[in-house]
């Protein structure tokens, strides 16, 4: 009797301690306006971030709608599905210029990193551009802040965009 209490109670705790190790993912879903008084930005270089994000999700997918502002001030809105599982998804940016991306979350589930490559078409050219974007979640969830390292011809951009949550 002794020895099958103990062996419920050893059951239970193993059940316990597994419970409390299920990762659940950050949640980026919702709309974002970008907040540059947080952001870190870099010196020189025009930037076109986002000044706001929508993110969804579809399945195993997260669906990433940024519009931004053009050098002659129009706005302009891009669409990209990403899988979550590291597998290659691709999507058209600027015009008919593909971008390949894979993104992966982190042991903790609280930061997604999402790795792009997206080649231009200039003077018969081409120009690759590579991105690292680190997502997650500050003050609760009440801020997206994305650390983006891009990589060009030009060299290396180091950038931390803050958006808060609408």
């Amino acid at each position: 009797m002794k020895s099958r209490l103990a062996a419920i109670i050893l059951a239970g705790i193993a059940i316990l301690g597994t419970a409390a190790t299920i990762i659940v993912n950050a949640d980026f879903k919702g709309e974002w306006s970008f907040n540059e008084k947080k952001s870190k930005l870099s010196e020189g270089r025009f930037r076109m971030n986002a000044q706001k994000i929508k993110v969804t999700a579809d399945g195993d997918a997260i669906v990433i709608e940024r519009t931004s502002n053009t050098p002659n001030g129009e706005s302009r809105t891009s669409s990209e599905k990403i899988t979550t599982d590291g597998k290659p998804s691709e999507s058209t940016v600027f015009g008919n210029n593909k971008k390949v991306s894979t993104a992966a979350w982190s042991a903790s589930g609280e930061e997604l990193t999402i790795n792009s490559t997206t080649n231009f078409e200039r003077d018969g050219n081409t120009i690759e551009i590579k991105s690292v974007e680190i997502w997650k979640l500050l003050d609760g969830g009440k801020s997206l802040s994305i650390d983006n390292t891009t990589t060009s011809p030009r060299g290396e951009t180091k950038n931390t965009f803050v958006y808060d949550k609408n």
